[in-house]
């Protein structure tokens, strides 16, 4: 099971008030990436392509030539859940699209729109499919895994590290659950949640500890 956080958000602005006056203050960069690689398809590298499938202009397009598979493997964390999301931007002919990640299946789709899928990953390497039925021509875009509580996307801290400030694509967001993101703590380790997931961002957050 993924990590579910029941405390209330805390505001972190007034614990490090006091941290940041401590001697061995430390700060230090920690990145939240899209664990896909390559998910807006910019160019045609990364997946591994089967029967129909192609990679040009930003999608991973299925021509109606047979069944067939877009794969590729990434790491994981045995026992984390994980959120999957992507765009299927256009959709012609019979048959439907359908992620495969370890030995979890996703639901068939057979219309265009954003999807999302939650997981629990079994291995420490998830090997991600998604498949295209025979007679289906059609575009997929912006695939992203990122990690999850179960129900929205985290990103948890380090042990002893607490956020200081998060950017999303080099731009500070703000704290707050009305705002960009809010910080809860589980006891053991700090957790961001974005209010707002922007799934195919960069996020960085500025960590510090004593």
């Amino acid at each position: 099971m993924g990590v579910v956080i029941s405390k209330p958000a805390i505001n972190i602005r007034e614990q490090l008030t006091e941290l940041k006056a401590q001697q061995g203050y430390e700060e230090r960069q920690f990145h939240f990436d899209n664990l896909v690689t390559n998910g807006t398809f910019d160019t045609d590298t990364d997946w591994t392509k089967g029967t129909g499938w192609t990679i040009s202009g930003n999608v991973a397009s299925h021509a109606a030539t047979g069944a067939g598979y877009l794969d590729q493997t990434f790491s994981t964390v045995t026992g984390q859940t994980y959120v999957l999301t992507y765009d299927v931007t256009s959709l012609s002919g019979a048959g439907s699209f359908q992620p495969i990640l370890g030995s979890f299946v996703g639901t068939a789709v057979g219309s265009t729109g954003t999807y999302s899928e939650t997981f629990v990953a079994t291995s420490s390497s998830t090997f991600f499919r998604m498949y295209a039925g025979a007679a289906l021509a059609g575009n997929i875009d912006n695939i992203s895994v990122y990690t999850s509580d179960g129900t929205d996307v985290i990103f948890t801290m380090p042990k002893g590290w607490k956020p200081l400030h998060v950017y999303d694509d080099g731009l500070l967001q703000r704290e707050g659950s009305a705002e960009d993101y809010e910080v809860t703590f589980d006891g053991f380790n700090y957790y961001v949640k974005p209010t707002v997931a922007n799934l195919g961002a960069r996020n960085t957050v500025i960590g510090v500890r004593a």
